[in-house]
């Protein structure tokens, strides 16, 4: 992960806030290689010597000996976060961590490294040997936590224990820190300590920032991995904790060490480590600013005679509304003066008395305003107040509101926060920080509440969701969703103090049954006379919603929405773009009139042409005005006049009229990733600009017969283009729906572009060929050449890229249409021009077989066979799986398994299809490595080694089922 930025509101001389980092570094430049760690190997060091004191004079030769004897103790760590918690995404990443007690095997590192949520990671050693690290321990508000690993496991190096010493951290000395710095294994920067009294860097909005503690700064230039490195000075003890920095500014943050040392004390004494909390954060002011805030001088000579090193005293900067401090009278701006008749002035002091009366009540005495209050506030369990359990569904993940995020905004700590909206709620903006109001009638306030309401929605109901965000408290927003138990699978993760693991259960999804009730709707009516005819085709449109809840094929949208047309009422046949349904595993939804929505299934996808067709129950609709729109079987002509019927931007009827300019081939630019695009398609253009203003539109004729659609054509994810789709491409699969069968359809695979006859001449076409054509078509003088064809297919191997098609089945090809014959053929006859010359051949077609019909899921990766636009785009096939999807976090990710790969074999065992991949992969262990010999998209082999992790990332499948309701059917994990 690159490394964070944020701001600290400090200025820098430009008067613009200096960005802070904490050190973090992606895994994709740092260790993740082990032959890069291995090339920046140094010399071991096994064991610490006895250093005494030396002289200025002997300081360069005392820091070598030091920094080697210190190398034994340090670690990088390789972690990933698989799941979204708090204010972290998922991610792999790379960081430092230093051995604290060698006996334990337990390493200290950042907590942003140990995180809040699930972790999984590995430490390597000095010597590059490799060993697991479970969660041990992270602090609730400070950036410190512990791993702990098996020292059992570490078989050929001594391992080094780095002394802690808090107590030497002072303004002036010199420190090193020595860790996994921008990826460099063991780099090692020199700086000296500047403050040791700094309040808390603020790293930004919705990222983690501490609390109640004093940092230090330092002058080193480091950059990301460096998180979690020791600070060292030169008789090798460790003084603090590398936590992060000022961008563009050679300006580090330590963390000091004194409650760092308290945890491990406890730890090591098998004790819990306790933390008090009032619900309060305090921050460090100078004396000049408490004498602002009404500080008496008597009162400030008695605190400097008290604490005659203090330069400040703390004040109340933040009371979460609620909680113990707000309950018990303090207000902001407040200066702490005493706790149970002890002057604190340090935050050391203030969390030794917080730690050690939980559950109890504290006397607090604080100045305000100039006079002297004394409240009692009850202190609580600050563990308790960080969440330990979190819950997906469909990629959405909630938990109880954290201490971190509700101080952060000055909160109350209670209500669902929405850490990521996934793919089933992609209109919340998850970047401001989510809190769930209530589910439909339902207020929840907690994550019990969340999934007892959650799990009670039936399929398909529409749900309401109020929400709002951290950053806005007083605006609601109202979110409609339909949800389906097929991709929303509820799991309720809760951590596991024993493993460090977050333990998944399965929550049942028990939705109520419910009847079909009718309802009446009335779809507005166009009363423009412009229209004509073609007014009655308003009456034909409807909404049409689909969501992906798998990023497959090329495709990594959660959902598109647009508009479609009935074509068949009785049956609840609807025609739509493919640039709104764009992958066969899919949810969809048809709202009629903006007053009813519901549930739609999908029956035909042309593999080609810019259409499918979807289908509703009539059951669901009463009385009401729908009126199926008639197809024209005509081919659209230059002049003929057009009427088109659409909505405009404030979703009111409107109608114009144009005539038809221009008809053309389409012709997309394939894109990386391969996905769907329209091919050999004639598309409608109209001499009106005002069209393309419009995403949709019924076209129709003089006698109200629909000539064409005018429709969005996908180019890339964030680009389309609009044109005319003319009907008579929808009709043959239209019919066949209608007599209750299935579309079949044969495919030549191939895709052709047009080409003038003065390039055919160059390629070889005969004069006397030449004077044919132009007779059979004296308006458009051109053939087509063939520009891909499909690998896998019948015509691969036979038709060549660049081939000239001149005739099929005896027929010249003057026309993209008369390509069509390939649909309901077994075989044509083919005369192409190639190398100059006319060929004869007989070439079979190849049945279309609907789109992706089965996934694996292994290790975070999404497989499948290579689909249509895939083998478009590919010159070579090296094998029948391929990866389609990697998610975040994953064991695919961390180890650069990539969206694009082909994969040919698992631990040297060939997986040419999809159920050999499952195969073999099933029969990789639990944390072992996996070698996987990929393929790239450019066809350059490699070896990957992949480390699975079951317990975050199970291998499943995904199969299509027509059996089923949602006609897919998943597989048991492993």
């Amino acid at each position: 992960m690159p490394t964070d930025h944020a701001s600290n509101g400090a200025c820098t001389s430009s008067g613009m806030p200096s960005a802070i980092k904490r050190r973090r570094t992606s895994s994709r430049d740092t260790l993740e290689n082990t032959n890069a760690v291995a090339d920046m190997h140094i010399d071991d060091v096994v064991t610490v010597p006895v250093i005494g004191k030396v002289t200025a004079i002997q300081d360069v030769p005392k820091w070598q000996e030091t920094t080697e004897a210190s190398f034994g103790g340090i670690v990088a760590i390789r972690f990933t976060q698989p799941i979204a918690f708090d204010t972290d995404s998922p991610l792999c990443s790379l960081a430092t961590g230093f051995i604290v007690d060698a006996q334990r095997g337990i390493i200290l590192t950042n907590r942003h490294v140990v995180g809040t949520g699930p972790f999984v990671g590995e430490a390597v050693m000095h010597d590059h040997e490799v060993v697991e690290v479970q969660a041990l321990y992270r602090d609730p508000i400070h950036d410190f936590g512990f791993l702990k690993f098996d020292p059992s496991h570490i078989k050929y190096m001594k391992l080094v224990e780095i002394p802690l010493a808090p107590e030497q951290a002072r303004v002036g000395i010199d420190v090193r820190i020595i860790g996994n710095d921008a990826g460099e294994k063991l780099s090692i920067l020199a700086g000296s300590i500047s403050r040791i009294d700094r309040n808390v860097p603020e790293y930004g909005h919705m990222t983690y920032n501490d609390l109640n503690t004093f940092y230090l700064q330092s002058a080193a230039a480091l950059s990301g991995g460096s998180s979690g490195s020791p600070v060292i000075d030169i008789e090798g003890r460790a003084v603090a904790l590398q936590a992060g920095g000022r961008s563009h500014e050679a300006t580090n943050f330590f963390f000091p060490l004194d409650r760092v040392q308290r945890a491990l004390k406890l730890i090591q004494d098998g004790k819990p480590v306790l933390r008090g909390s009032i619900q309060t954060r305090f921050k460090y002011v100078p004396f000049e600013v408490a004498q602002k805030l009404g500080l008496p001088e008597e009162t400030e000579a008695m605190v400097r005679q008290v604490r005659p090193h203090g330069i400040g005293m703390l004040m109340v900067a933040t009371l979460l509304p609620g909680g113990p401090g707000s309950l018990a009278g303090l207000e902001e701006s407040d200066v702490l003066l005493r706790i149970n008749g002890d002057i604190v002035t340090h935050f050391v002091s203030l969390e030794d008395i917080l730690d050690s009366h939980i559950g109890r009540t504290i006397d607090v005495t604080v100045v305000r305003g100039g006079e002297t209050v004394e409240v009692s506030v009850a202190v609580q369990d600050m563990c308790k107040l960080t969440p330990s359990r979190l819950v997906t569904f469909g990629g959405c993940v909630v938990h109880d509101l954290s201490y971190q995020l509700a101080y952060t905004c000055a909160l109350p700590l209670r209500g669902v926060f929405m850490t990521t909206s996934g793919d089933c709620l992609p209109d919340m903006d998850d970047s401001q920080g989510i809190i769930i109001d209530r589910i439909n009638e339902h207020a929840v306030s907690n994550i019990d509440e969340f999934v007892e309401v959650l799990r009670k929605i039936p399929d398909h109901e529409p749900t309401t969701i109020v929400s709002y965000t951290i950053t806005d408290i007083h605006t609601k927003e109202s979110t409609m969703v339909s949800l389906t138990h097929q991709w929303n699978q509820i799991n309720m993760y809760t951590h596991n103090n024993s493993t460090g693991l977050w333990d998944r259960t399965k929550i049942k999804w028990s939705p109520r049954p419910t009847d079909i009730k009718p309802v009446n709707v009335r779809l507005p009516e166009l009363t423009d006379p412009r229209a004509g005819k073609a007014a009655k085709l308003m009456q034909s449109i409807v909404s049409v919603f689909c969501g992906f809840p798998l990023s497959i094929e090329g495709i990594n949208k959660p959902r598109a929405a647009d508009y479609g047309v009935v074509v068949d009422a009785a049956r609840g046949l609807v025609v739509v773009s493919r640039r709104t349904v764009l992958l066969s595993l899919c949810d969809i939804y048809i709202t009629i009139a903006n007053s009813l929505c519901i549930p739609a299934t999908l029956r035909f996808m042309h593999p080609e042409h810019n259409f499918a067709i979807i289908q509703y129950d009539t059951k669901r609709i009463g009385d009401s005005n729908i009126c199926a729109a008639t197809l024209s079987t005509k081919r659209p002509q230059q002049g003929d006049p057009a009427y088109m019927v659409t909505f405009n931007r404030t979703s009111n009827t409107m109608c114009v009229n144009t005539v038809v300019s221009d008809m053309w081939d389409i012709s997309i630019t394939p894109q990386f990733l391969p996905h769907w695009r329209c091919t050999n398609t004639e598309t409608v253009h109209y001499e009106s600009k005002l069209l393309s203003d419009f995403r949709f539109g019924l076209v129709g004729d003089a006698d109200g017969c629909v000539q064409c659609i005018w429709m969005p054509f996908m180019k890339t994810h964030k680009l389309d283009m609009t044109a005319g789709l003319p009907t008579r491409y929808i009709l043959p699969a239209l019919d066949a729906l209608r007599r209750d069968e299935e579309p079949q359809l044969r495919r030549l695979c191939i895709e052709v572009e047009p080409l003038s006859l003065i390039a055919a001449r160059a390629g070889g076409l005969s004069d006397s060929r030449l004077e044919e054509i132009q007779h059979a078509n004296p308006d458009r003088n051109m053939l087509f050449i063939i520009q891909r064809i499909e690998l896998l297919s019948k015509a691969h191997g036979v038709l060549q890229d660049l081939d000239i098609i001149v005739s099929i089945n005896g027929k010249l090809m003057l026309h993209i249409d008369d390509l069509n014959v390939q649909y309901t053929h077994d075989a044509l006859d083919l005369v192409i021009l190639r190398n100059r010359s006319e060929m004869h051949l007989r070439v079979e077609t190849t049945a279309y077989d609907g789109g992706v019909n089965k996934l694996v899921f292994w290790s975070g990766a999404i497989f499948q066979a290579p689909y249509m636009a895939l083998r478009q785009q590919s010159s070579n096939a090296p094998s029948g799986v391929y990866c389609t999807d990697v998610a975040s976090g994953s064991p695919a990710d961390q180890y650069e398994l990539m969206a694009s790969y082909w994969i040919t074999h698992i631990n040297g065992v060939a997986t040419p299809d999809l159920a050999s991949f499952e195969q073999a992969v099933r029969q990789c262990p639990d944390r072992t490595y996996a070698r996987v010999r990929i393929v790239s998209f450019d066809l350059e082999p490699a070896v990957l080694t992949v480390k699975t992790c079951y317990h975050y990332w199970p291998t499943s499948t995904l199969t299509k089922d027509a059996s089923t309701e949602s006609g897919w059917r998943s597989s048991n994990e492993n």
